[in-house]
């Protein structure tokens, strides 16, 4: 090997490893950005669920006149954050009238200031779950394969 080449690759194996660790501190410093996100504005696990159903409760009350109640099930551990926005949490839900089931769906919630949620988008399995491709607009692609789970869709393989 001439000493051009062994210059050459040294230099090339210096300048992949730069890369590499800037690469690397790059997403270090967006996984800082997105964990103070997060933890400045999900509620603590005391909480958590009281503020989360409290939040429910209130935004279906207002939607249907009436007064429900609401069971709900996470889609996905733990808060998705993508950029400055708020975190989300994705969740099924079941409202109910007394005892009797009034409506369910699957619902995208932002986590605010540690104190409440916001519920961003409702999708009715009655309606908008059942036309094509409604979730994946919303909800990323795993969350929107629980949602089909839970209403019974079946998805045709393409072959």
């Amino acid at each position: 090997m001439t000493i051009m080449l062994k210059w050459t690759l040294a230099l090339f194996l210096l300048l992949v490893s730069a890369l590499a660790a800037y690469a690397q501190t790059e997403h270090d410093v967006l996984a800082s950005i997105a964990k103070s996100h997060i933890e400045a504005n999900v509620p603590d696990r005391q909480h958590f669920e009281e503020y989360l159903k409290r939040d429910l409760a209130a935004y279906f009350k207002k939607q249907s006149g009436k007064d429900v109640t609401v069971e709900y099930e996470l889609l996905r551990d733990g808060p998705t954050q993508a950029g400055i926005a708020f975190p989300k949490f994705y969740a099924w839900v079941t409202i109910r009238e007394k005892q009797t089931v009034i409506d369910q769906g699957a619902v995208r919630l932002a986590a605010i200031q540690k104190e409440k949620f916001d519920v961003t988008h409702f999708l009715k399995r009655s309606e908008e779950l059942q036309t094509q491709d409604a979730a994946s607009k919303i909800f990323p692609a795993d969350v929107v394969k629980k949602i089909d789970a839970k209403i019974g869709k079946v998805k045709k393989s393409e072959g």
